[in-house]
């Protein structure tokens, strides 16, 4: 099955239109207020992210199952923050030397890389990374003796590495585990057929986009040639401005 976490997923919603620069400006206001241990924004980007993520109507069941792995990973720093924080244990368990201090920061810890995950994975599955590319390059363009168009490649790139590495994972476990690989129990064995062959394919994947790009006649000179940004485009922006000053008030 062909993973869709950090893809984009085409669509003809609002968050598929709205243009790419609002939509990194709103990204980059919410990922800098996630900074603040802050339960009004919390409970607002809890809310807004169920929200928007029915609005954009992906495969929501196809994302659940691939982010088991997140789940697991949160649930084990819940864990190590509720047994290893200094406080007050909890009477009713105080054999297991679980804080109270250590629930709460355990809680609002994972309560806020989730969000972080959960805006990530929205906003890559509305946006194209020939979007996000041309974006971070017009954000550069004022500031003078930075390559924008450059920076703004490596950008793309690095999220297409990102998930194409994700993506051959899975193809390399899957075709492991249909030649019974699963069956061999030295771990250092299992270790070198999983990591030589995704290894091996991310490798032939920079050399093909390297030479793509060659081939092309790519250089830092070309034009990047973006419309002017309509009014109501701006609007969202405006309104989570609002909202998130209202809420930090």
């Amino acid at each position: 099955m062909a993973r869709i976490a950090f893809h984009y997923i085409p669509g003809n919603t609002f968050l598929h239109r709205w243009d790419a620069r609002c939509k990194f400006l709103a990204f980059l206001f919410i990922m800098a207020t996630l900074i603040q241990i802050k339960l009004s924004f919390f409970f607002f980007y809890s809310v807004l992210l169920i929200f928007l993520f029915f609005f954009s109507r992906p495969p929501l069941k196809s994302l659940a199952r691939e982010l088991k792995f997140w789940g697991i990973f949160l649930s084990i720093l819940f864990l190590f923050h509720s047994f290893l924080t200094p406080g007050v244990p909890l009477s009713a368990v105080s054999y297991l030397s679980i804080k109270k201090e250590g629930l709460l920061l355990g809680g609002f810890v994972c309560w806020r890389l989730g969000l972080m995950l959960g805006y990530a994975i929205l906003f890559t599955s509305v946006t194209r990374p020939r979007e996000l590319r041309d974006t971070i390059a017009w954000f550069l363009k004022p500031i003078p003796f930075l390559p924008d168009r450059r920076i703004g490649l490596m950008v793309s790139m690095t999220w297409r590495f990102f998930y194409r590495f994700l993506d051959y994972k899975e193809e390399v476990i899957l075709a492991h585990e249909a030649r019974l690989g699963g069956f061999n129990r030295n771990p250092f064995k299992k270790v070198k057929s999983l990591l030589l062959p995704i290894l091996k394919k991310a490798l032939m994947e920079v050399e093909e986009v390297s030479l793509a790009l060659a081939v092309r006649g790519y250089h830092d000179q070309l034009p990047i040639s973006l419309p002017h940004i309509p009014f109501y485009q701006w609007i969202p922006v405006f309104a989570l401005v609002v909202i998130l000053f209202l809420l930090f008030l």
